[in-house]
């Protein structure tokens, strides 16, 4: 009876947890959060000023490839420092040359339209395409009057 009680509860807390290597958005400190985790194609996002563009793109390192930011979205976005994030204790020590995540925010400045622009290379092939591209278009709106912040 136990042995299925504890099977039943590991099931439910499966079913609710994240699924591995993902981490929940950071809190958002402004009016809205936009948070892309993968490779996108000119992906959309709206945001209000005072809003933040969170990005979590898959990377290796130990290949030699790296995401290098090519269009910072400037003035309507600028870059800043992401939030640390907690990743939960993996089951068994990482492989070496186990991939992990690359992370980056943006602030939305003022209103208007920007391109975040990022390409995954190595930085010594400068005449070669680049392996992946992550393209995001972001549209900021003025922050409504009277909206709550903290």
């Amino acid at each position: 009876m136990r042995h299925d009680i504890a099977a039943g509860l590991a099931c439910l807390l499966a079913a609710c947890a994240q699924p591995p290597g993902t981490s929940p958005p950071p809190p958002s400190a402004g009016p809205a959060t936009a948070t892309s985790a993968g490779d996108a194609s000119a992906e959309a996002r709206e945001l209000a000023v005072g809003g933040f563009l969170d990005l979590a793109l898959p990377a290796n390192a130990s290949t030699g490839y790296g995401w290098e930011l090519i269009e910072t979205g400037a003035p309507v976005l600028r870059r800043v420092d992401p939030p640390p994030v907690a990743e939960a204790a993996p089951a068994s020590p990482p492989m070496p040359g186990a991939g992990g995540v690359s992370r980056w925010r943006f602030v939305a400045e003022r209103a208007g339209t920007a391109q975040v622009r990022l390409v995954y290379r190595r930085s010594w092939e400068k005449d070669v395409p680049p392996a992946r591209e992550a393209r995001y278009r972001v549209t900021v709106t003025a922050a409504v009057d009277g909206a709550d912040r903290d």
